[in-house]
């Protein structure tokens, strides 16, 4: 399953997310990770939760964060849930590719089990291919 939370910047996203994480922690029986732009939110998030500030890794495109995401997959088939806050601010991904990139999330998810929740500064109206993933 993915999850998008989209809007505005400043509307309380990330803190939706941290709070989302924090929640669902407790109900996972396999691991959960939260993927960040900094460090910001690391210290609000239980420790269950593995973190990871994406900007430690040279990772600036979606595709290569698509090949971060397998790998992080590959080496623990217990991840469950993958939080990402902010995934315009991790990596550069061109508004019209958005569509395909959350497809090969979905596509990753299914194949995996691995329920992805995203939260994304988007100010225009979201394509329509991505309403499918709001929440």
């Amino acid at each position: 399953m993915v999850t998008l939370i989209a809007g505005k910047k400043g509307t309380g996203k990330s803190k939706e997310i941290v709070k989302m994480a924090n929640d669902m922690v407790a109900q996972v029986k396999g691991d959960a990770i939260f993927i960040d732009d900094d460090n910001r939110a690391m210290y609000d998030l239980l420790h269950e939760l593995r973190f990871i500030n994406i900007k430690e890794f040279p990772i600036e495109t979606g595709e290569e964060f698509l090949g971060f995401i397998c790998g992080l997959i590959s080496n623990n088939y217990d991840i469950q849930k993958i939080f990402i806050d902010g995934i315009l601010n991790c990596v550069k991904i061109e508004p019209d590719r958005l569509p395909a990139w959350f497809k090969k999330i979905e596509d990753i998810s299914t194949a995996f089990s691995v329920d992805f929740i995203i939260t994304m500064n988007y100010e225009l109206p979201l394509p329509e291919a991505l309403q499918n993933y709001m929440r």
